[in-house]
């Protein structure tokens, strides 16, 4: 009788806030990291940064310039480093060109080999706190309007530096906005290091990192660079594609809240999706508050009808859910709130972006988001085009906005 090979020990982890999944550490999944590795021999671990869906990302030394910079981990089974390299090429070319001072500088890029993969890893300039952490440490996580409105500037400024040389960047949101300041690269080792341990998970798998790190939370250091000098980059392009002058079919995961028409009903995409987006984004920066509720598409759908109108009619026969709202018009018809609810709920943006503005600023703003949100994309404005038609106070910090 042939020997029986002994039973590998059964592990159960815990899953903790801030800390990414530990099952997508599996073939084709995630490269385990851990503070401390030296990766591509020249870039030493410090701590970690964040994760996303196919990604971890780590705050590393470099020891080749001794300046700090981020390092992206990507699952074996996704990729974005064609598009970066195109990035990156372009930077080193023209570093000049207007708008690119928005968007994340990359440094380098290589594949490490692992136990779940081959895994492509992206260098970046460090970047603070995505927007969505109000790192500005906002009261009711409301931005001054001088910073919103700065912001605003400062992603359409880069978001049409990306059309310029054919990048669609596919999920705009807050998260994939931060904040920077040259000084990052340069903090003390003290500024960055006790990383925010979760728990040692204790495991005999290489597979799958022994330690868990929690994400971890701005220093006091790098907070103290932020509030005097507001200046955004736009980062992850996870779902970012190549334009190449037609409509693609691509299948994107931008958010529902931001997503634009085409992306919810599956039609080919172009440089529009990212227009719809920021008018959306715009909205969030000067509210706090989105401008079509989640928590699904249907009821983004539903708000999209009751403030911009009738869908077209190709996008309206394939919404199965119409009929329980709204007329062959696309007229409110469902008793279930008052017409005064209604009424206010129809409004395109937020009164409390109203209260933060001079009338005749927040009218001219309501007809360039409008432009932003046709449904037809032919229509819809360019991200040139919003560059144009913000006003240029606002990339100073919107000296005439009221508090």
């Amino acid at each position: 009788m042939a020997p029986t090979a002994p039973e590998r020990p059964v592990r159960y982890y815990k899953h903790y806030l801030d800390v990414e999944n530990v099952n997508k550490y599996r073939k084709g999944g995630y490269h385990p990291v851990h503070i401390g590795d030296i990766i591509h021999d020249r870039y030493r671990v410090v701590n970690k940064l964040g994760h996303g869906a196919y990604s971890t990302v780590w705050l590393v030394k470099d020891d080749n310039s001794g300046r700090h910079a981020s390092l992206k981990v990507v699952a074996a089974d996704a990729s974005e480093v064609t598009l970066l390299r195109r990035l990156k090429q372009i930077q080193a070319d023209s570093p000049d060109v207007p708008g690119g001072e928005f968007v994340v500088k990359v440094f380098d890029d290589f594949t490490v080999d692992g136990p779940n993969g081959t895994h492509q890893c992206i260098v970046t300039e460090v970047l603070g706190p995505p927007l969505d952490l109000n790192p500005l440490q906002s009261e009711d996580y409301i931005y001054p309007p001088d910073a919103a409105k700065k912001m605003i500037a400062q992603i359409a400024h880069g978001v049409a530096y990306l059309h310029r040389i054919g990048i669609v960047h596919g999920d705009l949101h807050l998260r994939n906005f931060a904040l920077h300041a040259p000084e990052m690269e340069s903090l003390s080792d003290g500024d960055v290091q006790n990383p925010n341990v979760a728990k040692s998970t204790a495991n005999s798998r290489s597979a799958t990192p022994t330690t868990a790190y929690r994400t971890t939370e701005p220093s006091s250091a790098l907070v103290a660079h932020l509030p005097g000098a507001v200046h955004i980059k736009i980062c992850d392009f996870g779902e970012a594609f190549l334009w190449r002058g037609e409509p693609q079919q691509v299948a994107l995961h931008t958010p529902h809240a931001h997503a634009a028409p085409e992306i919810l009903f599956k039609d080919p995409v172009t440089p529009a999706v990212d227009v719809w987006s920021m008018a959306v984004l715009a909205h969030c920066l000067l509210s706090g508050a989105y401008m079509f509720e989640p928590p699904n598409a249907g009821s983004v759908v539903f708000e999209w009808v009751l403030k911009l109108g009738k869908l077209p009619d190709r996008w309206w026969a394939k919404w199965g859910e119409r009929a329980r709202s709204f007329d062959d018009e696309g007229v409110y018809i469902a008793g279930e709130f008052s017409k005064e609810v209604m009424e206010e709920d129809s409004q395109l943006l937020s009164g409390t972006i109203g209260r933060r503005m001079g009338e005749d600023e927040f009218a001219e703003f309501e007809k360039l988001v409008r432009r932003m949100l046709c449904y037809r994309v032919e229509d819809r404005i360019s991200a040139d085009g919003v560059v144009q038609s913000i006003p240029a106070d606002w990339i100073k910090g919107g000296a005439g906005a009221q508090a």
